[in-house]
């Protein structure tokens, strides 16, 4: 591999498997290499071990939701390298918390997606994020 090339890594966290495989397939075809996880208390393990640039974070799963996600991205030793876009069908107000906890956590948001998501709706966010590849989803 060569040294100059940077693997782009990304995590798809979603209890909705189908959802999640339709983002880590639009994400493969941006170059990213992607790994799905539908939601456990392992999650600070999980960051760790794949050390994403990108998460796209469900904040509504069965064991382990997205607020409890949010406290430990902000522990993560590499969360200045990474990308957090919230894709959720949480209530408004649910989403707009999440949001507002971002900033005093040190978590660099890319966006808030309600659910149903469109993959225009992801590619606009992703672009917004600062992912400007010239691949599109």
């Amino acid at each position: 591999m060569n040294a100059d090339i940077q693997l782009r890594r990304a995590l798809v966290y979603d209890d909705d498997e189908a959802f999640a495989e339709e983002c880590a397939e639009a994400l493969a075809r941006r170059g990213y290499e992607v790994a799905t996880r539908n939601g456990n208390g392992r999650f600070a393990a999980l960051l760790a071990s794949v050390e994403p640039q990108l998460l796209l974070l469900d904040l509504h799963m069965p064991d382990f939701d997205g607020f409890e996600a949010l406290r430990v991205i902000r522990d993560y030793k590499g969360k200045d390298a990474l990308t957090v876009i919230i894709v959720s069908a949480a209530e408004p107000s649910l989403l707009s918390m999440a949001e507002t906890l971002a900033q005093p956590y040190g978590i660099r948001l890319g966006g808030v997606l309600g659910k149903p998501v469109t993959l225009a709706a992801l590619e606009k966010a992703l672009a917004s994020a600062g992912d400007d590849k010239s691949a599109q989803i």
